[in-house]
């Protein structure tokens, strides 16, 4: 039951919402109970694809989650019309599949993350931080016209997580240090890196999977100005679409090798 409860969780995002320890899952402090018995409800559903999740599952795995006081839950959600009971089996009204559409995307909503100007060397911490937090998958594709030595440090936090980067610009500075970096980061990290330039880019993003962001400045200048790093992954298609294009066009360029 619980690796069940762990593969829809995973798969339709919701970890965000529970804390796993040990052969425990917590759900967040944050939650209200009235949410967390609609989250409850949600999860029964999606584990057995229909709708109307039994009283006696939905009190159980309310309970395992850390939570009590689930029969006058119920009677609160009932009350304010966000389910219905019919013979032992509890089933969303429209009001309450309203605020778990709200509650699921308040949860998934893109943060922006800020790097304030003149924090050059905390806004490198930052950025490995959102690296750690937000870099799920192999590959990374890297869009930067203007890259340095700099630009591969807070990559290294991706060791044993990522297996190759590509990275597109237009200029590189000092560019025997990089190729010296570059070495030293792929015997260190294990992760493949390829480089290519190209006259024709201007923006700078990054992707990762289904997942897009733009970054305000390059990322060796990251702290010398105000910068936000916004989540675009609703345009990740179209951007890695451009990335491909842009790349088979320096296939003849030069590269760092």
């Amino acid at each position: 039951m619980k690796e069940k409860i762990k593969e829809i969780l995973e798969k339709y995002k919701l970890s965000g919402f529970f804390h796993e320890y040990l052969d425990r899952i917590y759900v967040d402090d944050s939650l209200s109970d009235l949410d967390v018995l609609l989250l409850t409800i949600y999860i029964i559903d999606l584990k057995q694809e229909k709708s109307g999740a039994s009283y006696n599952e939905c009190k159980s795995l309310f309970e395992s989650f850390g939570k009590r006081y689930f029969k006058q839950t119920v009677y609160r959600a009932q009350k304010n019309s966000y389910i219905k009971k019919e013979n032992e089996v509890l089933y969303f009204l429209i009001k309450g599949v309203k605020r778990l559409r709200e509650l699921l995307g308040e949860k998934h909503k893109a943060p922006v993350y800020v790097i304030k100007a003149g924090e050059i060397f905390s806004s490198m911490r930052f950025f490995e931080e959102f690296l750690t937090k937000e870099i799920e998958g192999d590959e990374i594709l890297l869009c930067d016209p203007y890259i340095s030595p700099s630009t591969l440090h807070p990559f290294t936090v991706l060791k044993g997580k990522v297996k190759s980067i590509k990275i597109l610009t237009t200029n590189i500075f000092e560019p025997e240090k990089f190729r010296k970096y570059k070495e030293r980061f792929e015997r260190e990290t294990k992760i493949s890196l390829q480089i290519k330039q190209n006259p024709n880019i201007h923006d700078r993003y990054l992707i990762c999977g289904s997942r897009a962001w733009t970054i305000g400045s390059s990322i060796k200048d990251l702290g010398n100005k105000d910068t936000l790093i916004r989540e675009v992954s609703e345009v990740v298609s179209s951007l890695t679409e451009l990335f491909s294009s842009r790349w088979k066009e320096s296939e003849n360029s030069q590269q760092c090798s």
